[in-house]
């Protein structure tokens, strides 16, 4: 039994895969658009345009994947995403070498290159929702939110040392991680059709099913807080803290969340998802208010990234399972709308920050940001009903699909 506790839910591959993939994405962007400005063929804001491309690409373009991602083929989609971020970053090193300056091939290929990412995420989501039985979601979730924060704090250590080692084919470092990802996806188990709900509580309509609404708006309001921090925060505070104190902020996060998640999630296995999710936006609400004032010092600062990590620890794991319970069995729905709808957060919620910090008025961006927090308390909050009744309707899915999808061995040999 001290063995089984040991192993993740579904053994330790899919994890893996969720590490490389992401590490596919994590090693090119951090250094991408300075890498473009280095090549001399667009001008800064033309390089914007290119990278901004890619970043909306991998965080928005899950939707697109939702009505062509057939259920039980999610392991080939994962694999051919790799394909398609090795080719198209030896396609931008080819287009350097070639001095191609066409605004718009840079900026469609780049767009390729964040789709297949997203498309990657989709798919093992979808994988990990379809491999397990009753009880199981959350930790799984909590697994995948360790792999994904491993490769968060590793890919742009290793993105530096390519930048810096390799001049203008820095652009071809995300093919090593593809190939690794793509070899050890073969290995998983081929993904099972999942168990439809029966149609009186899984209605068979092409909109967004009853109860999804209101759980899209309060993970919206979640991540424009938690983009605070990891996406305006390192503007913010450079100039007083400096670009290593601010790195080891960054690197404290991650750490901690691979360090701590699974401790957190045992800690939390018998509360509800409303109590859950309230805690959750309380912890990232007050470290968000307390990353106003870097001159603080560290230790304060440091306190705040262990408020906001605390929230997203509980957070991550409760939004999936809730969301594909919700959809009733539509998987790729759940997946894709929770992650698009988390996209499209940060990026309004970036893009408002810098320009606040622009004009002047940067404790302005991260009060917003503890406000929207403290609105997604109060919605669960009022709507308490309705929340304990979808974390009812995770279990009763759970248990519908369990015969069905039992865990099973990461490697078909």
């Amino acid at each position: 039994m001290k063995v089984r506790r040991a192993t993740p839910p579904g053994g330790w591959t899919i994890y893996a895969v969720r590490f490389l993939t992401y590490s596919t994405w994590g090693v090119l962007y951090p250094f991408y658009t300075v890498w473009l400005l280095d090549q001399g063929l667009f001008s800064t804001a033309d390089c914007g345009l290119i990278t901004g491309a890619a970043v909306l690409a991998n965080r928005l373009g899950s939707l697109a994947f939702v009505r062509v991602l057939p259920p039980g083929r999610e392991r080939g989609a994962i694999i051919g995403s790799q394909l398609a971020m090795a080719a198209t970053a030896g396609l931008l090193c080819a287009m350097v070498v070639l001095q191609i300056g066409s605004l718009l091939a840079w900026t469609l290929v780049s767009a390729a290159f964040g789709l297949a990412g997203s498309l990657a995420t989709l798919a093992q989501l979808t994988l990990i929702v379809h491999r397990f039985g009753p009880g199981e979601a959350r930790r799984a979730f909590s697994c995948e939110n360790v792999a994904l924060n491993a490769a968060g704090g590793l890919a742009p250590f290793v993105s530096s040392l390519a930048y810096a080692a390799t001049g203008r084919f820095y652009v071809l470092a995300p093919i090593g991680f593809a190939v690794l990802a793509g070899v050890l996806a073969t290995r998983l188990a081929a993904g099972r059709v999942p168990v439809r709900q029966p149609a009186a509580t899984a209605p068979q309509t092409t909109g967004l099913p009853a109860g999804m609404p209101v759980l899209l708006g309060v993970n919206f309001l979640t991540h424009i807080t938690y983009a605070q921090f990891y996406g305006v925060f390192a503007v913010y505070a450079t100039p007083s803290l400096g670009a290593r104190s601010v790195g080891l902020l960054f690197a404290f996060a991650s750490f901690a969340i691979v360090v701590t998640q699974a401790l957190v999630t045992r800690l939390c296995r018998d509360r509800g998802e409303p109590v859950l999710i309230m805690a959750a936006n309380l912890a990232l609400g007050a470290g968000t208010a307390l990353l106003v004032a870097p001159g603080g010092g560290m230790a304060l600062m440091l306190c705040a990234v262990l408020a906001i990590t605390v929230g997203e620890m509980l957070y991550g794991p409760v939004y999936q399972t809730l969301a594909v319970a919700v959809a009733g069995g539509r998987t790729s729905l759940a997946v894709g709308s929770l992650t698009f709808v988390w996209g499209l957060a940060e990026s309004l919620a970036v893009a408002a920050g810098l320009w606040l910090i622009g004009a002047g008025l940067g404790p302005v961006t991260f009060l917003l940001g503890a406000a929207a927090a403290v609105a997604a308390l109060v919605i669960v909050a009022v709507c308490h009903r309705r929340f304990a009744a979808m974390a009812e309707g995770a279990l009763a899915h759970s248990a519908a699909s369990a015969p069905a999808v039992r865990p099973t061995a990461d490697s078909t040999s």
